[in-house]
């Protein structure tokens, strides 16, 4: 790998190293998503540092180029992020299904207690007091 390949390499996963950590403090990304981004940030790092890493894993997968590891590494991860991500909606869909029945039932209360406190102020004939209409 060349010089001028390294460094750019190293300069692009510092530079992506200090964007994560700055979403990290200022409360954009959660700490528990950064670590995979972190650890790859760092791994670009080791290879633009040691190169020879990764010509030792291309030669122990039998592969022939060591950029061609390397795509195969990223791939990987992007399969794992893609599937991580798809079960956090799947996870959160479901959370939303849940509290959309819970709405649906506390506004059926809700609902139903006014029509009782209705029908208790007809009956002992109290003067109809304003109350705020629920929001729906």
């Amino acid at each position: 790998m060349s010089s001028g390949l390294r460094f750019g390499l190293l300069l692009a996963s510092l530079g992506v190293f200090v964007v994560i950590v700055i979403s990290v403090i200022k409360r954009r990304l959660n700490i528990k998503y950064s670590i995979v981004w972190l650890l790859w940030a760092m791994a670009s790092m080791a290879m633009a540092i040691f190169p020879d890493i990764f010509y030792g894993l291309s030669n122990l997968l039998g592969i022939q180029l060591p950029v061609n590891t390397v795509f195969l590494l990223m791939m990987a991860l992007l399969y794992a992020l893609t599937f991580y991500v798809y079960i956090m909606i799947s996870k959160h869909n479901e959370e939303i299904i849940q509290l959309t029945y819970k709405s649906a039932l506390q506004s059926k209360k809700i609902d139903e207690l006014t029509l009782r406190v209705e029908e208790l102020e007809k009956e002992t004939k109290v003067p109809k007091r304003k109350t705020a209409k629920p929001k729906k």
